[in-house]
C-alpha cells in the first residue's frame, strides 16, 4: 500500500480541486493524509483519508495577493508566499518523519511545502487548478488579461513580454527566496519558476478551451483537465423554491475587493425577470441587502444552482468559471485579480461570455453585459462539447502511481 502525504495552502479553492483524484487514490488502495484547512479536516476524513490541521500560522493566513491596506501587486503575493514558507517547510518536514509516506503532494502555492519535499528525497508532484507559473514564450504572461494570439506581431509581444515578467518576479521574490532557501541547505535557484520544474510531477487542473500545452513547458507537465468536485451537500430547498430563470453570482472565496460585484448585481438584476441567487465567498453576506427577486448567502451548493441557471455573473475564479463552461452556461466576468483577467479575455474570446471591466461596472453596464451573455447561449453550449470536465481525477492518478511505480522500480525519482 502507497502512503500518500499532501499538503494544502489555506485555501478551498487549492483543496477542492484535487480531492477527487485523491479519492480514486484511495480507492486504489493508497493510504492518504491531507493537511489542511482545520475546518476541512471532518470533511478529508469522512472521505476516507486520515487528516490533520495546518498550524494556526498558515491556517489563518491569507494565500493570496490580498494585503489588510488593499493592496494587490506581484509584491504582495511574493510577500506572502516567503511569509509562509518557514511554517510550510519546517511542519511538512516534521510530518514527513512521523508519517514516513511514500510520495508527498503539494499545491502550486505551497512554496515552503514543495521545498521540503524537495530536500526529503522523495518523490513530489504539484498540483494546480489554475494557469501555471511557468516561464514560456509560447502565450502572454499570465495576469495581464492579454488575448492568446497566433500572428508574427504577437509571437514577438509574448516573447517580450515573458522577459519582462520574469524579470519582475525575480526582483520581487528571488532574492528573498534564495536567501531563505540557503538557511536550509537548500541550492539556489536561477529562476522563480526552478523549484516547480524540479517536481517529477506537474498536474494542471486546467484544459481548453482556457489552456493549451505550451510548446516550451518541461515534459513533467500534464494537462489532466478541470475537476469539478465539490463538498457533498443536501439540495436547498430555498434554490428548488425558485421558479424564475436563475442569475447565478459569484464573489471569491479568497478575500479580495470583490464586493462591488456582488452589490451591482443585486441592482442590476433587480426587475429583471432572473432571479439572482448570490454566494459572497469571504464576504460577509450581512453587507449586502437582499431584494425581491434575489438570495444572498455565502455558500451554497453550485452544482445545484448551475443545474438550472440560466447565466453565471463572476469574479472569475477558474473553479466556476471552468463548471459554467463544461455545462454551456453562459458568462459575465469582472476580473479584479490574480489570474482572473486571464480568464475573463479567454471566455469573451471563445465566444461563450462577456468581459466587463470593473472600472466600468455600474448597474447599467451589468445589465448590458448579462443580455449580450444571454444571446451567446448557442457558443457557450459549442464551447461545452470541447471541456475536458471528466476523468480529470483518473488521469491524475494514473500519473501519481507511474511516479510511484518508478520510485519502486529504480529505487530513484522519475
Amino acid at each position: 500500500m502507497s502512503r500518500i502525504l499532501v499538503m494544502t495552502s489555506p485555501a478551498r479553492g487549492l483543496l477542492y480541486p484535487v480531492v477527487e483524484t485523491l479519492v480514486t487514490l484511495r480507492r486504489r488502495g493508497a493510504a492518504v493524509h491531507v493537511i489542511t484547512l482545520a475546518d476541512e479536516v471532518v470533511r478529508m476524513q469522512d472521505l476516507g483519508f486520515t487528516a490533520s490541521a495546518l498550524p494556526p500560522e498558515l491556517n489563518d493566513a491569507h494565500p493570496g495577493d490580498w494585503k489588510g491596506d488593499g493592496r494587490r501587486s506581484v509584491g504582495a503575493l511574493t510577500d506572502g508566499l516567503i511569509d509562509r514558507a518557514e511554517a510550510e517547510f519546517r511542519h511538512l518536514t516534521s510530518t514527513v518523519s512521523t508519517y514516513r509516506p511514500d510520495m508527498i503532494l503539494t499545491d502550486v502555492s505551497a512554496t515552503g511545502a514543495q521545498c521540503a519535499a524537495e530536500a526529503s528525497g522523495l518523490p513530489w508532484a504539484i498540483w494546480c487548478p489554475t494557469f501555471l507559473p511557468l516561464f514560456s514564450t509560447d502565450g502572454p504572461p499570465i495576469g495581464l488579461g492579454l488575448r492568446p494570439g497566433t500572428t508574427r506581431a504577437a509571437r514577438m509581444r509574448d516573447v517580450g513580454l515573458a522577459h519582462v515578467s520574469r524579470a519582475i518576479w525575480e526582483f520581487a521574490f528571488k532574492k528573498k527566496f534564495n536567501r531563505w532557501r540557503l538557511t536550509h541547505d537548500l541550492p539556489a535557484v536561477a529562476h522563480c519558476d526552478e523549484p516547480l520544474r524540479r517536481a517529477p510531477l506537474i498536474m494542471s487542473f486546467c484544459g481548453p478551451p482556457l489552456e493549451n500545452r505550451h510548446g516550451d513547458w518541461p515534459d513533467t507537465v500534464e494537462l489532466v483537465g478541470p475537476s469539478s468536485w465539490a463538498p457533498p451537500t443536501e439540495p436547498d430547498p430555498v434554490i428548488d423554491a425558485i421558479t424564475d430563470p436563475i442569475a447565478l453570482v459569484t464573489c471569491s472565496t479568497e478575500l479580495q475587493a470583490d464586493s462591488a460585484l456582488a452589490g451591482t448585481a443585486l441592482a442590476a438584476l433587480e426587475d429583471s425577470g432572473l432571479h439572482a441567487v448570490v454566494t459572497t465567498g469571504a464576504l460577509d453576506p450581512d453587507t449586502f441587502t437582499s431584494t425581491a427577486n434575489s438570495t444572498v448567502t455565502r455558500f451554497v451548493p453550485h452544482e445545484q444552482v448551475l443545474a438550472t441557471a440560466s447565466v453565471v455573473i463572476t469574479h472569475g475564479g477558474m473553479g466556476i468559471t471552468q463548471k459554467a463552461l463544461a455545462r454551456g452556461i453562459p458568462l459575465v466576468i469582472v476580473p479584479f485579480g490574480r489570474d482572473q483577467r486571464d480568464v475573463a479575455v479567454r471566455v469573451h474570446a471563445g465566444g461563450s461570455g462577456v468581459r466587463l471591466d470593473p472600472r466600468d461596472l455600474t448597474p447599467e453596464t451589468l445589465r448590458a453585459a448579462v443580455s449580450t451573455a444571454l444571446g451567446r447561449t448557442e457558443d457557450a453550449r459549442r464551447v461545452a462539447s470541447i471541456v475536458s470536465a471528466e476523468g480529470s481525477a483518473v488521469r491524475a492518478a494514473d500519473h501519481i502511481e507511474r511516479i510511484l511505480a518508478a520510485r519502486r522500480t529504480t529505487g530513484a525519482v522519475a
